[in-house]
């Protein structure tokens, strides 16, 4: 009970720090939330609506309008509103014509006007001249996102634009647009012909339609393909005019700021968006009880696994019940792996089984989800176990000692997500939208206290009852309902890189000069040298008594590619002398976790917990570290998950994309073909797997503390428990990987019949970049050609042509320990099938002949500086950063040498680097879609075309 006490403190004391909450209302009533911290010299901004898509239900309004927010305003985004308007004003009504028309014939005519019309309209667009403006003034990060209840448009930026920030989000608020909208369109259906190809989707689509039924959760955010196919402007524009109105908004703005200052700049700016109320609902739509056990069916396309699922009515948002619930889960499951569902995992009973406890504004989902042994046990069985750890709880078969750890992991995690800026702005967003003040969600810590196993009991009784949606899994798939490519002009706008009168007037507002915050490496983090091969890098946790310690050891999967087996293994075991419920069990208590995390270069122990158990926290780690003992049976549970990620694996057109990717580029040395195969893993023993662990206990580590105890007592303690001495062998991380270089354009095509989408890799293998000048003009090269928004790939192949959802492209330089070895250009894109060929004809023009525009420039460079000034790491990851720079051979922050070189720079350092690297190159595609929706004559343009059957890609 006293680390009970100990955490309510420690939240009391961060409270009167970064954890206040100012609330303020505008004079038009839109509200404003607060928050100051300095840690990091940055600030997330974002405006939450309360309009999600249960407001237009199954239309796709309201995400729509979330697309539609980029596009400007009739001051952003155009050269001459006033002759657009004319233009857009016939589109809608074109559209609006559109959806009462059923017949096909009329459709394609009026679809073809609207097309001529847009090209008209182009000539007076200023494309993306909205994201290039934050951009410009210090933003990064730009992004949204539409939910059942909100809508939320968000971003970082640089404190010394907190005016411009003001000014620009709350001018995108006064009178969007609808312009480029059939371009938008037909992204849209990217967008949901994408979420088709990922596993499960349709699946959970049909799910959330039987569970939520009558109310508008039932149906998908996107909206339905034949409402996406018939929009209304005018509706959208009255979804705008009803629910964007200042009462139903709140702006929330957390970081480097002060609040007396930025109040009057908020009332200046945000006071101008309409003042009003948003419809209120004459009624909540109230779901009906389930009557006793009933049946549903899914079907899901991995064949080998069964699944049994109990859904149960579970509580809204702000709900009294939400929190006791949350402990209820976390007895079946918890990160320690303690819980009772978590045994069954573990002593071999179940495959899988997990929980669900989803809070929406007006309804929740409360599920228990189940997957059989592979082979023989029935769903039959499966069910029966899990309703027997269930009903544990609700006769309240759970330890005294087990409940007050679960409490304290509530705290722990509640803590966490406080602690740093990005997080905490993220539940702000999240409390507002919920309705709930931001003083209540800070006080829940208390009503955590306060639970009795009564009243958990209680609870399971009232929740887990024998009413209940019994959901049962079938193979097979749901048919896909993808739209066929438009056969319209391209809308390319006359004028890309004019500027408007609006940004002229915003350029006069005065900014002040502020250094960017960069890393001390020799004061940030402390470091000390436990032994030649041991050092611990250490730095204060400013805001609560909660520590992290990651022991890093440099060799990872790329080196043994058995350590992905063994991080899945460690957290089944216990040790010689505690078994795993007893080992896990004092972890829990201590308020602890552990757990094991293997990357290309480093295996990580990953530990936290509360600093007055620190020691014995490493000490109980420490025992395991060197007394965990092998248990065969729990190792079956690898080979049965490893059975069911690889048939999952080839159901996956981005997973499968990457894997071609990297047999392409690498070769054996793919880290797919590296890995060990199935029958490996089967023939494995235990053993073998510990006696791995205690060889990498032996390589070149570093320790990454984060807490409030001294360096030097830290260092004690881990040389006092953790046998340095051990550690012998020094690491050959990173490892380099070279890259396979190829003498003819080549295309790799993976044929993939259930695809909706294409995924479309291309790489050019470079020369080597060894100068930091010319790695910082890499980056530069990056950001022109596809790093974000305002690059080439986005405008062309998305913003002008709706020939992809997804574009990136970017020059991928080997660390600076083998600068020597050459580097690579990698692009990526995701588009429907049947625009595949079309998506990689701009592609390819774009990397056989780049266009060069100086006017770019600017915003390129602002982009980079932009990452620079907010990305300063935040209290916990400084030790890791401040070791990765030492060990690359750096005095000082690099990132203070990419500004001076950035700030110099020019469009011919830019053009000369893709000469250099990409230019006259042989480019190599690789594809993973349905092959019989390309034309295989056209695709061989683009180089020798190569099939690949899976055995070749994946091992």
């Amino acid at each position: 009970m006293i680390l009970l006490s100990f955490a309510s403190n420690q939240l009391s004391a961060q409270n009167n720090q970064s954890l206040s909450v100012k609330e303020h209302i505008l004079s038009n009533g839109l509200t404003v939330w607060l928050n100051e911290d300095h840690s990091q010299p940055k600030v997330f901004g974002a405006v939450v609506v309360k309009a999600g898509a249960k407001d237009s239900p199954n239309t796709g309004i309201a995400h729509y309008f979330e697309h539609i927010m980029f596009k400007g305003t009739d001051k952003i985004g155009t050269i001459d509103y006033q002759k657009e308007k004319v233009i857009l004003d016939a589109i809608a009504l074109k559209y609006d014509e559109l959806a009462g028309t059923e017949e096909d014939k009329k459709r394609q005519q009026i679809q073809k006007e609207i097309n001529e019309l847009s090209v008209q309209a182009s000539e007076y667009v200023i494309p993306n001249e909205f994201n290039r403006l934050i951009s410009q003034y210090g933003g990064t990060q730009l992004n949204a996102g539409t939910s059942y209840d909100y809508t939320v448009y968000m971003n970082t930026f640089s404190p010394e634009y907190m005016v411009q920030w003001a000014e620009l989000n709350s001018e995108r608020l006064i009178n969007p647009v609808f312009r480029m909208f059939q371009s938008e369109l037909e992204t849209v259906y990217e967008e949901k012909n994408m979420y088709h190809d990922f596993i499960g989707r349709d699946a959970m689509d049909k799910f959330m339609e039987r569970y939520f039924q009558p109310h508008p959760y039932a149906y998908s955010i996107l909206g339905s393909t034949e409402n996406l196919k018939n929009p209304r402007l005018s509706e959208m524009q009255k979804f705008f005019e009803e629910y964007y109105v200042a009462s139903n908004m709140g702006l929330i703005l957390s970081g480097d700021f002060d609040s007396e200052k930025v109040l009057p700049i908020l009332e200046a700016t945000f006071s101008r968006i309409r003042a009003g109320e948003a419809p209120v609902k004459e009624e909540q739509i109230e779901l009906p009880p389930f009557t006793g056990e009933e049946e549903f069916l899914v079907k899901f396309s991995i064949p080998i696994i069964n699944g049994v699922g109990f859904a149960f009515r579970g509580v809204p948002a702000n709900h009294p019940d939400q929190i006791p619930l949350n402990i209820v889960m976390g007895l079946l499951n918890n990160s320690n792996g303690t819980g009772y569902l978590d045994k069954l995992m573990v002593n071999r009973k179940l495959m899988a089984a997990m929980t669900v406890n989803e809070n929406l504004n007006e309804a929740g989902v409360l599920a228990v989800i189940g997957i059989p042994k592979l082979v023989f046990q029935t769903r039959a069985k499966a069910k029966e176990l899990i309703w027997q750890e269930i009903n544990r709880i609700k006769n309240g078969d759970f330890t005294d000692e087990m409940f007050n750890s679960l409490k304290l992991e509530q705290k722990r995690k509640y803590v966490s997500r406080l602690e740093e800026i990005n997080s905490r702005a993220e539940a702000m967003v999240t409390m507002f939208s919920q309705g709930k003040s931001w003083e209540e969600y800070v006080k829940e810590i208390d009503h955590i206290n306060a639970l009795t196993k009564e009243d958990v009991m209680a609870i399971a009784q009232k929740y887990f009852t024998d009413n209940y949606l019994y959901v049962t899994k079938t193979t097979g798939k749901y048919k896909k309902d993808n739209l066929p490519k438009p056969n319209f002009q391209p809308i390319i706008p006359k004028h890309p890189e004019a500027v408007s009168e609006y940004a002229k007037e915003l350029e006069k507002i005065p900014v002040k000069e502020v250094t960017p915050r960069f890393l001390d490496l020799r004061n940030d983090a402390h470091r000390i040298t436990l032994s030649p091969l041991a050092t611990l890098y250490a730095t204060v946790n400013p805001v609560n008594d909660i520590f992290t310690l990651d022991i890093s050891y440099g060799v990872g999967k790329v080196e043994q590619p058995e350590l992905i087996q063994l991080a899945a293994y460690l957290p089944f075991l216990g040790t010689e002398t505690l078994s795993f419920d007893d080992f896990r069990g004092k972890l829990q208590s201590l308020g602890s976790t552990l757990s094991f995390v293997v990357d290309e270069n480093r295996f990580a122990i990953k530990i936290s917990g509360f600093d007055a158990k620190f020691d014995e926290t490493l000490s109980l780690v420490a025992d395991f570290m060197q007394e965990v003992k092998a248990d065969d049976k729990k190792k079956k549970q690898l080979v049965d998950e490893e059975k069911v990620l690889r048939k999952a694996f080839y159901k996956s057109t981005d997973q499968l994309g990457t894997v071609l990717s990297e047999m392409v580029r690498y070769g054996e040395k793919s880290s797919y073909l590296n890995k060990l195969s199935l029958s490996d893993i089967k023939n494995l023993k235990g053993e073998d797997l510990l006696n791995t662990f205690q060889e990498i206990q032996k390589v070149a580590c570093e320790f990454y503390y984060c807490g409030t105890l001294q360096d030097e007592e830290v260092a004690k303690k881990i040389t006092n428990h953790i046998p340095i001495d051990r550690i012998t062998i020094p690491s050959a991380s990173p490892v380099y990987r070279p890259v396979k270089t190829y003498q003819e354009p080549t295309v790799f095509l993976y044929h993939m019949p259930d695809a909706g989408q294409s995924i479309v890799y291309s790489f050019v293998a470079g020369d080597p970049v060894e100068d930091a000048s010319s790695r910082h003009i890499s980056r530069l090269f990056s950001g022109y050609f596809g790093g974000d928004m305002s690059s080439l790939m986005f405008q062309e192949i998305r913003e002008y042509r709706s020939y992809a959802y997804r574009t990136q492209g970017f020059y991928k330089l080997p660390v600076v320990q083998h600068k020597d070895k050459p580097g690579e250009f990698v692009t990526v894109l995701s588009t429907q099938a049947d625009k595949t060929l079309d998506a990689m004809e701009v592609l390819d023009s774009l990397i056989r002949k780049m266009p060069v525009k100086a006017e770019r420039l600017p915003a390129v460079k602002q982009s980079i500086i932009n990452r620079v000034s907010t990305s300063y790491p935040t209290f916990r990851k400084i030790p890791e950063k401040v070791a990765l720079y030492l060990n690359e051979g750096y005095a000082a922050d690099p990132n203070i040498g990419l500004l001076e070189d950035v700030s110099g720079m020019q469009i011919e350092d830019i053009l000369r680097f893709y000469q250099q690297h990409v230019q006259d190159r042989p480019v190599i595609y690789m594809i993973v879609g349905n092959a019989k929706k390309i034309d295989q004559k056209q695709l061989a343009r683009f180089g020798k075309i190569v099939k690949v059957n899976k055995n070749e890609i994946y091992k």
